[in-house]
């Protein structure tokens, strides 16, 4: 094989990896319910994951809490289909900072939540995502 072919050949075998900018078309979209420990009662969640890297993410939260519509962003790092998971988001005015953390068994993610204060977590309850 000639070198010039040699190097079409290689450059063809990893153009994908270099392709450019992610597409939102790879997202993944999960959903599932979390429960808040002041109400106690499920509430359904969909979680958008879009590649950020390697095992990174930046991901969006879209629920309704007390008949309101809230969408939470940030980024995660971890799996998305087997092992841990966690990640931080701020509400829409960026004011409020949540963590969650968890791990993917067969699929299904399970974790909690907990908001951010003053440098402490303070338990806001669990969470459920499947795809």
């Amino acid at each position: 094989m000639k070198k010039a072919s040699l190097f079409v050949a290689i450059a063809v075998l990893l153009l994908p990896a270099f392709s450019g900018p992610i597409d939102a078309d790879d997202s993944t979209t999960l959903t599932g319910e979390y429960i808040w420990n002041r109400q106690d009662v499920p509430s359904e969640i969909e979680a958008v994951f879009t590649p950020a890297g390697e095992s990174k993410w930046d991901v969006s939260f879209h629920f309704d809490f007390r008949n309101e519509g809230h969408i939470y962003t940030g980024t995660a790092e971890g799996s998305l289909t087997e092992g841990p998971l966690k990640g931080e988001v701020k509400n829409e005015n960026k004011k409020r900072t949540f963590i969650f953390s968890g791990k993917f068994t067969d699929g299904v993610f399970e974790g909690t939540h907990a908001e951010m204060r003053d440098g402490k977590e303070l338990d806001t309850g669990v969470i459920k995502l499947s795809s």
